[in-house]
């Protein structure tokens, strides 16, 4: 009975081997008795989490860390142009559960936890028992979700947890730094020689529980069977030199009680799958887990894959379990002749054809801003990332004057990183106040991205205003200029990296720079409506008879319920080839539209990765706060590909610049998304067969609204010298522009 009750306590730990599929209780279902307070911490915590040496419970020496919001205010959500309420959290403001009854141990940590019920040494490392964090919305939901976990919360008060303590402890790491950001222009490129650390999304398709104990194995998303193991069904493929995988858990329209169950397994060269380690964790809603056997020791001579399986105890409801991972990769950057290994994303607000900045009605008091959601694309390399914002305030006059308003830009509503105020010139004539915030650009963390990639998530801003005296502003209207809110430069494939080779995946297509935009009439009494519209550039293998450049776009215009497409587009391109030579010049191949209906009812993956990727970001960000119309903003997902309506064409304006347009006709575009597949000219001649050839974005015109990246936007067709490629050395690979699809022979059909 005891070793029963043992097994119980740790079900949440990390084991070493396989979780039967039987009834597996959860470990607070023998009562742990748990104190609780709400820290301030001059420490934001990542990934690394408080411990307290000595305190032995079910999660090992480990905390357990609640999310709560420190405010909510009556926010402006800019791209659906709806007012609601919006929280914003705080990496060091947080709810800590600690067993009850814990001695301070004499040890000297690298912080102090200070309690009503005594200080402990704090020291920082990957958790215990696994579970990362969770989220509620208030105290009140977090004290019931530690009750359906089978704890005994009780709540002692405010805690403080303070940097010092002394020298660390073994084992602990350093401590997170106190800011995630510093001011910074754009980054430039990594330099050659540099190893890089790298994150992308591994994706599952949602569980539907509809019976108790009872385990479910959760699908890989992709094509209907994949499977990175030859013996082992709904394996994802994570790959060589992972270095960690965390995995995000939402539970929707219901309660479970069960437990989540990872396998790691090892790739073999037959194709078959070793398992190496599972981890089960207590099932929670809004729960963030560290899966420790991906490692990078673990990965750096073998592939590696990992299942998921949940058994579920009892539920309630109809729930829908949602999970996904965000992956950390190291990767080697060699430059010149791997330099197609990069690409960029940006993200922007928008000014239209002419100069004039997008308007949006307000007319109300509000104390916070929500820009965005953008799509979280998978790649972004740490260190390059990089945003801010800049608008224009229309205000109610206070007193006959304008007092000087408070900012702070939260990213994702979670992570502080920038404030001051901004100062107003009064007009008497509306008796209004005019307010320029512009925040300038900052370097910022991979890890806020890396946390929405953990929920299959997407990126925002929070723009905090309050007066001096700390009262709440009635906003008019605000005004957006021309601004790129987010920019980064992302690692486009995931393979393994050999001295002198690359493997002959790259000779498929694959997704490289991706912008997109929000948009808005500069009346704001013109609409309300919003205009959200996408370019991805895709690249071909250099070898291709057609050299082809697959040109994506998409675009939307949405007012209520009311959605229009895309009637016209422009993007001017510069190559790193001639456009013309004595034997051919760039032409339009292909022009499709991307038709489908929504992406719920995809099963291919063919295409459908930007419509995605935009469904991402939007439920992330419901998440946080309820919206009635930011689903109509998501673009439609492909299903099939059909000849394009309407006027196009290719103009080379130069040597090295072309112009590619759309003009749809008059009976209206059939889909908000199109693909023209463009050839360009062959060249054998060095340098171009021997180093990578870059394609430029220099400006985008969608409709109205335009945009010119600032150096342009980058992407990289391959060398075509076939000395530089080595022989197949994956047998299946997972390419990130398919939203985690294994099987490296997948291409395009283009009608």
């Amino acid at each position: 009975m005891r070793n029963w009750v043992l097994l119980m306590l740790i079900a949440v730990a990390v084991l070493a081997t396989t979780v039967v599929a039987q009834m597996v209780d959860q470990p607070g279902q023998q009562g742990w008795r748990l104190f609780v307070y709400l820290v301030e911490s001059d420490i934001p915590l990542g990934d690394e989490i408080p411990h307290i040496p000595g305190a032995l419970w079910a999660l090992g020496e480990q905390s357990l860390v609640v999310f709560v919001p420190k405010d909510v205010g009556l926010g402006f959500v800019l791209f659906t142009n709806e007012t609601a309420p919006v929280p914003t959290y705080d990496r060091r403001y947080f709810i800590l559960a600690l067993p009850a009854g814990a001695k301070p141990a004499r040890v000297r940590g690298n912080a102090t936890l200070k309690t009503p019920d005594g200080e402990f040494p704090v020291v920082f490392r990957k958790p215990d028992g696994g579970i990362i964090e969770m989220v509620a919305k208030d105290l009140d939901e977090a004290l019931s979700a530690l009750r359906r976990l089978g704890f005994q919360p009780e709540f002692r008060g405010r805690a403080r947890l303070e940097r010092g303590g002394g020298p660390k402890t073994g084992g602990a790491s350093t401590i997170a730094a106190t800011s995630d950001v510093s001011i910074a222009a754009a980054t430039p490129a990594p330099s050659p020689g540099s190893s890089l650390y790298v994150y992308g999304g591994v994706y599952f398709r949602p569980v539907s529980v509809r019976s108790s104990y009872t385990e479910y194995v959760v699908p890989v998303y992709g094509l209907s069977a994949v499977s990175a193991c030859t013996n082992v069904a709904n394996a994802a493929y994570i790959g060589y030199d992972a270095a960690s995988l965390s995995l995000g858990v939402l539970i929707l329209r219901g309660t479970v009680s069960g437990v989540l169950i990872a396998d790691v397994y090892r790739i073999n060269a037959d194709g078959s799958c070793t398992l190496i380690q599972s981890s089960s964790y207590t099932l929670a809603n809004k729960t963030r887990v560290w899966v420790s056997g991906v490692n990078l020791d673990n990965s750096k001579n073998y592939q590696l894959a990992v299942r998921l399986r949940v058994y579920i105890n009892t539920y309630s409801g109809a729930p829908t379990i949602g999970i996904n991972g965000t992956v950390q990769y190291l990767r080697y950057y060699y430059g010149n002749q791997r330099n197609y290994t990069l690409a960029e994303m940006a993200y922007a607000t928008t000014t239209d054809y002419y100069g004039q900045p997008s308007g949006y009605s307000v007319y109300n008091y509000v104390d916070r801003i929500l820009i965005g959601p953008y799509a979280a694309f998978d790649g972004l390399v740490e260190g390059t990332f990089t945003g801010g914002v800049g608008l224009q305030l229309t205000t109610n006059a206070v007193g006959g004057g304008c007092p000087g308003l408070k900012w702070e830009l939260w990213l994702n509503g979670m992570w502080y990183v920038a404030g001051s105020t901004a100062y107003g010139s009064y007009n008497s004539g509306t008796n209004g106040c005019f307010y320029e915030i512009n925040t300038g650009t900052y370097s910022l963390s991979a890890y806020p991205y890396s946390y929405a990639k953990s929920f299959g998530g997407g990126l925002f801003w929070v723009l905090k205003i309050a007066y001096d005296n700390g009262a709440t502003p009635y906003v008019r209207t605000v005004l957006v200029r021309t601004v790129e809110v987010f920019r980064a430069w992302r690692w486009v494939e995931q393979w393994k990296d050999f001295p002198d080779t690359l493997d002959i995946i790259w000779r498929y297509p694959y997704l490289a720079s991706v912008l997109e935009i929000y948009g808005a009439p500069a009346n704001p009494q013109v609409g309300p409506y919003i205009y959200h519209g996408a370019v991805l550039l895709r690249v071909s293998y250099g070898g291709d008879t057609n050299q082809r450049v697959m040109l994506q776009v998409a675009g939307r215009s949405v007012s209520g319920s009311y959605v229009d497409y895309i009637k016209g587009f422009e993007v001017y391109m510069r190559l790193g080839v001639p456009t013309k030579t004595s034997t051919s010049s760039v032409s339009l191949y292909k022009t499709n539209y991307i038709v489908g209906s929504t992406v719920a009812d995809i099963t291919k993956p063919e295409l459908i990765d930007l419509a995605e990727r935009i469904l991402d970001a939007i439920n992330f960000i419901l998440i946080f706060f309820s919206n009635k119309v930011a689903s109509l903003l998501a673009f439609l997902a492909g299903q099939a590909l059909k000849a394009a309506a309407g006027s196009y064409g290719v103009d080379i304006i130069d040597n090295n610049n072309i112009r590619v347009w759309w003009n749809a006709p008059w009976t209206g575009s059939e889909s908000d998304s199109l693909l023209f597949a463009i050839s360009i000219p062959m060249v054998t001649a060095d340098p171009y067969i021997n180093t990578p050839i870059e394609v430029r974005i220099t400006k985008a015109c969608l409709d109205q609204y335009c945009l010119s990246p600032d150096q342009g936007l980058r992407g990289y067709i391959q060398p075509t010298n076939p000395n530089l490629y080595t022989q197949l050395r994956h047998r299946i690979v997972k390419t990130w522009m398919f939203r985690g699809l294994t099987g490296a022979d997948m291409q395009y059909t283009l009608t």
